[in-house]
């Protein structure tokens, strides 16, 4: 296997965690702006109600898969699993957090998300 091949491989997880938490974190942005401005909004509640859950279980296996056999990445390791755990909590408390709240929320999450996925990549790369 050529080295661009094991830089590939080796760093899909967090490339694909990276743009899994940006998706994630340009829903929480732009879901203000889209709930001011549609007055249909309540027929999509529903609909908005398990975006959350749907990035989680996306996220999760990168987070997972990211640091798999990886025990010397302690700091990394929590910047994934603390910010999986907030976008969790956005998701479950979504009642008590409300629209903006559940997005302010969701986006540190994301934002710890790819600071971790960006640091696990950088070190992978490092490595080879």
């Amino acid at each position: 296997m050529s080295n661009i091949q094991q830089n590939d491989s080796k760093g899909f997880w967090d490339r694909l965690g990276i743009g899994l938490s940006g998706l994630c974190a340009i829903h929480c942005l732009l879901v203000p702006v889209f709930v001011s401005l549609i007055p249909l909004w309540p027929a999509l509640d529903d609909f908005h109600e398990y975006t959350h859950l749907v990035f989680f279980l996306a996220i999760a296996p990168a987070v997972i898969l990211s640091v798999k056999n990886r025990k010397d990445l302690k700091s990394i390791s929590g910047y994934l699993f603390v910010g999986l755990g907030i976008i969790f909590l956005a998701w479950l408390f979504n009642d008590t957090l409300g629209d903006y709240g559940e997005a302010g929320v969701t986006l540190v999450g994301s934002l710890l998300l790819i600071r971790g996925h960006w640091l696990n990549y950088k070190r992978k790369m490092d490595f080879i």
